[in-house]
C-alpha cells in the first residue's frame, strides 16, 4: 500500500518510518524539519505525496483553527488545501478533524478515520497522558512522589489512571469531581475524593496539583491558598482548570503540558497511531 503522511509532530515522522519497516510505500509532505530513512520519500508537493496514495494519514489532533498541524514543517496549510488535494475514494485518518473539514471531506468522497474518536486508542493515549505527566511532576520537583499529597481535579480517563499510578509510588492521592458516583469510585479504589466547593480548606496542603478538566475548576481564590512549593500541572486544552498567568505572578511553580505523548513518548505514541491506522484501513477493506 502506500500511505501519505501529512504534517504532525515527532510521532508522525516516527510513523513514517514504521509503516515502511512494514514493507508499505510511505511519502510524507509538512514534515521537512524530520529527519527520515531512506525508504521515506520526502515530497516538496502536497499533491505528489498525496497522488495514488491508498491512505492519507493526517496528525492527532489534525487541525488548529482550520489549519493543518504541523509544527515540523515551515508551510501553514489550511486544511481545506489538503483535503482539496485528495481524490475520491482515499482513506484519510487524523484525530479531531473540525467540523467545516469533515463536511469538505465528505464531500469530496473519502473515507473518513477519525483516530482519536476510536476508543483503543482514548484508553492507550490517556495511560501514555498518565504517564508522562508523572515524569513531568518528578522533573519539575525536588520533592518526592512517596509520601506527597498530590491532588487530581477530574475523574475522567486520565484523572484514573493518573491518580493510580501517583497512588502506586506512595502518594496520598485526592481526586476532585463534580460526580458523585465519581467521587464514590475514587473511594472505593482507596484514594480521598472531594467536591470542588470543599477544596477552599484543603488545596494549601497539597505538594502537587494536576488539572484534567478544561474548565476552571480551581478559581482565583483558591490559587492564592497554594502553598509556594507547590507545583501545579495543567494537562487540560484551553481554558484549562486555573489561571495559569495568575498563578505564575504569584510565584507558584505552574507548568503547561498539552501533548505530552508526543513530547515524551513519541515512540509508543507513533505506535499506537499506527495500529488505530491499519484497524480504519482494514474495516474499510471489510
Amino acid at each position: 500500500m502506500k500511505y501519505a503522511v501529512v504534517g504532525g509532530d515527532r510521532r508522525s515522522a516516527i510513523l513514517c518510518s514504521m509503516l515502511a519497516q512494514d514493507g508499505h510505500r510511505v511519502y510524507c509532505f509538512a514534515l521537512e524539519r524530520a529527519e527520515m530513512p531512506p525508504d521515506v520519500i520526502k515530497t516538496g508537493c502536497l499533491q505528489g505525496c498525496v497522488y495514488g496514495a491508498d491512505c492519507v494519514v493526517l496528525p492527532t489532533p489534525a487541525e488548529k483553527g482550520g489549519i493543518l498541524n504541523a509544527p515540523l514543517s515551515g508551510n501553514v496549510l489550511r486544511m481545506s488545501e489538503v483535503i482539496g488535494a485528495l481524490w475520491p475514494g482515499q482513506i484519510l485518518a487524523g484525530g479531531k478533524l473540525g467540523d467545516e473539514s469533515c463536511a469538505l471531506a465528505m464531500k469530496t468522497g473519502l473515507h473518513i478515520g477519525d483516530i482519536m474518536q476510536r476508543p483503543d486508542f482514548v484508553a492507550g493515549n490517556a495511560a501514555l497522558t498518565a504517564e508522562c505527566a508523572l515524569a513531568r511532576l518528578i522533573d519539575g520537583s525536588d520533592r518526592a512522589i512517596f509520601g506527597s499529597e498530590a491532588l487530581i481535579c477530574g475523574w475522567g480517563r486520565i484523572g484514573k489512571i493518573l491518580a493510580l499510578r501517583l497512588a502506586a509510588l506512595g502518594a496520598r492521592v485526592t481526586v476532585a469531581a463534580r460526580s458523585r458516583s465519581g467521587r464514590a469510585m475514587a473511594e472505593a479504589l482507596g484514594l480521598r475524593a472531594l467536591d470542588y466547593d470543599g477544596l477552599e480548606t484543603e488545596i494549601g496542603g497539597f505538594d502537587f496539583i494536576v488539572n484534567t478538566v478544561p474548565a476552571r475548576v480551581l478559581t482565583d481564590a483558591m490559587l492564592c491558598m497554594v502553598s509556594d512549593t507547590a507545583l501545579l500541572l495543567e494537562l487540560a486544552s484551553p481554558p484549562g482548570g486555573f489561571d495559569r498567568n495568575l498563578a505564575e505572578n504569584i510565584g507558584l511553580n505552574a507548568m503547561a503540558a498539552p501533548g505530552l505523548p508526543g513530547e515524551r513518548a513519541a515512540y509508543s505514541a507513533a505506535a499506537l497511531m499506527k495500529r488505530e491506522v491499519y484497524d480504519v484501513v482494514r474495516e474499510q477493506e471489510e
